[in-house]
């Protein structure tokens, strides 16, 4: 059960990761520049939401 516990941590992590994979293709799909400023959007998010924020101990 705290295995599951752990893995269960994650999800919110891996359905931001699908989330943004489905917006770069879709992207792609209508035009290589468009899919490209995609990933760069997207992993600007990534960034800032998996940056550690200050203030917290």
């Amino acid at each position: 059960m705290n295995k599951l516990k752990n893995i269960s941590q994650y999800i919110p992590f891996v359905l931001i990761v699908l989330g943004i994979i489905a917006i770069v293709i879709c992207a792609f799909q209508l035009a290589t520049q468009v899919g490209w400023l995609a990933i760069g959007i997207g992993l600007f998010g990534l960034a800032y939401i998996l940056a550690p924020k200050g203030g917290q101990s």
